[in-house]
């Protein structure tokens, strides 16, 4: 059972005071996992903290990180070791887009978006992961998107971060068999979160069709890792996307994305 492979052990959960990362840390406390819970807001992860810590009986430690600062992820990680706890498992959820042109859009807020879903991912992956391979156990949860399955226009830097995300977990995977030590990346598709708003998308733009509950794509992501799934992408509407994208023509893939991009109301 995927309990097995949480209870009693510690996650460290970026992003975790909203979102996916918030429901991370609640599945995973529900599953018997200590947690260290990072983020930029400290009152709203104390206080989950705190009612994760009463409701499942688990250890947890708040640690405030501004990941889009640079160094963010290695002060994070040495923070995380002053706390004595061992990392089991690390949950890269931490990220955010931004949704218009590139041309039109703020280079600074571009490069922090690198930062964040690409620097910072792999500077913890880096820091923790050989830690995993000693003890052989544990692994990491990458947070991708269905984005990283094609270019994205209107997206551009958004879509090609979680490209990145989806290459280097499965690189990772192949580098770590033969090892109990596993790397998973998550796709989701449209989640019910604050991503839309953050990233500048008009209210109602999601296509309903395809869209999940945070809960849902936690679950079955949560069981994808424990069953040792290398690329996961929840929802049967999401997962035909995924492969479709990777069989059409670029050029296709491409336009189609740019006319959804479109209809949604960022060109």
């Amino acid at each position: 059972m995927d309990s097995d492979v949480f209870s009693g052990t510690f996650a460290l959960v970026t992003g975790a005071s909203s979102g996916l990362g918030e429901e991370f840390a609640r599945q995973l406390a529900h599953r018997g996992c200590n947690l260290v819970l990072t983020g930029r807001s400290r009152e709203k992860l104390e206080t989950l903290a705190a009612d994760l810590a009463r409701i499942n009986g688990v250890a947890t430690r708040v640690v405030t990180a501004d990941l889009a600062q640079p160094g963010g992820a290695k002060q994070l990680a040495l923070i995380v070791d002053d706390l004595g706890v061992t990392i089991d498992h690390l949950v890269n959820n931490a990220g955010f887009g931004s949704a218009g042109t590139f041309a039109g859009s703020e280079a600074t807020r571009q490069t922090d978006m690198v930062r964040v879903n690409v620097e910072s991912a792999v500077c913890l992956a880096g820091h923790f992961l050989p830690g995993m391979l000693r003890r052989n156990r544990g692994g990491i949860i990458n947070v991708g998107s269905t984005a990283a399955y094609q270019p994205t226009p209107y997206m551009a830097t958004y879509g090609a971060s979680k490209a990145f995300v989806v290459s280097f977990s499965a690189a990772l995977s192949s580098e770590l068999q033969g090892s109990d030590v596993r790397v998973l990346a998550c796709c989701p598709g449209p989640v019910s979160t604050g991503f839309q708003a953050a990233a500048g998308m008009p209210e109602g733009s999601v296509l309903k069709v395809a869209k999940l509950e945070p809960n849902d794509v936690v679950q079955s992501t949560l069981e994808a890792y424990a069953a040792g799934r290398v690329v996961f992408v929840p929802g049967k509407v999401n997962a035909v996307q995924a492969t479709l994208s990777k069989l059409l023509p670029r050029a296709v893939v491409v336009r189609a994305a740019k006319y959804t991009m479109r209809r949604l109301g960022r060109a």
